[in-house]
């Protein structure tokens, strides 16, 4: 049995690509949970997110800050889920990384809103012994640096900073239910 983000990435799928590059897609499935969702792919196969590359991994968070505000300022919604299922466990049917950008409005009866659990003393003391090796083991996690911003082609003025501040301002007024 084949891989549905494979066939997306071999073109025998009625997906539509918004964006392709040589690493990573951008799709709109025709198989969503609600209008407008958008699916941001490696183009090799990776099963899981602790299978991808780091720099395939930060190219598709890029995108999906990218494409987020892309969804904002063309569907108006008034908010986004901003989703990876990974794994079997972690409601993921196709066995290929992916992060899923979903528009929300109030009442679009999605319910993704899941209750939090108060963990006891022990039950919290239990996690962090198990996890803690384990995370050391991972070396020295001060070494990953942000990337630096790229240079402004231009400089921009104090009016053009106040502008895009109320533009700004007034597109998240539009996202407020």
């Amino acid at each position: 049995m084949g891989c549905d983000y494979c066939d997306i990435v071999d073109r025998n799928s009625r997906a539509q690509i918004l964006y392709e590059d040589d690493t990573t897609l951008v799709v709109v499935k025709d198989l969503v949970l609600i209008p407008g969702q958008i699916t941001i792919l490696p183009r090799q196969h990776f099963t899981i997110l602790e299978l991808v590359p780091d720099e395939i991994v930060r190219k598709c968070s890029v995108l999906a800050s990218k494409v987020s505000q892309a969804v904002f300022d063309s569907l108006e919604p008034q908010g986004t889920n901003i989703l990876v299922h990974n794994g079997l466990g972690g409601g993921q049917k196709v066995p290929h990384f992916a992060i899923e950008i979903i528009p929300r409005r109030e009442g679009d009866g999605l319910n993704l809103q899941w209750p939090p659990k108060e963990v006891t003393e022990e039950e919290l003391e239990m996690v962090v012994q198990q996890l803690e090796p384990e995370v050391k083991k991972l070396g020295d996690l001060t070494q990953i640096k942000p990337e630096e911003p790229q240079q402004k082609k231009k400089e921009e003025t104090k009016s053009e900073v106040k502008e895009q501040k109320e533009n700004y301002l007034t597109k998240s007024l539009r996202r407020i239910p």
